[in-house]
């Protein structure tokens, strides 16, 4: 299960409703120096036959879906910056910049 606080939950709607599109893919990508990231991108339409789809607005694919249990996405607001937070308590390690981590 996802876990989406109500404030990334009012950001992601506002930002989908600013695109026009159907909502956003939570996807796990390899990248940086521990592995992985995770990466949101928006959405036309879920695939309807594959994804599970939380919160009526986020899909996952099934490669990604078994890696996002107990997955929680909170947003941030620290100065200027403002940035989804994804965290996941299967994560080993992540690297000294945040950017990447390992399951």
């Amino acid at each position: 299960m996802i876990e989406i606080t109500d404030e990334a939950l009012a950001k992601l709607k506002e930002r989908i409703a600013d695109k026009q599109v159907w909502g956003i893919r939570l996807s796990l990508k390899p990248n940086g120096c521990n592995g992985y990231s995770y990466d949101l991108s928006y959405l036309e339409e879920p695939n309807v036959s594959g994804d599970a789809v939380f919160y009526e607005i986020v899909a996952v694919d099934p490669m990604t879906f078994s890696y996002v249990d107990s997955l929680t996405i909170e947003w941030k607001e620290e100065g200027l910056s403002q940035w989804f937070e994804i965290r996941s308590p299967n994560e080993v390690a992540r690297c000294g910049c945040g950017e990447s981590f390992t399951l």
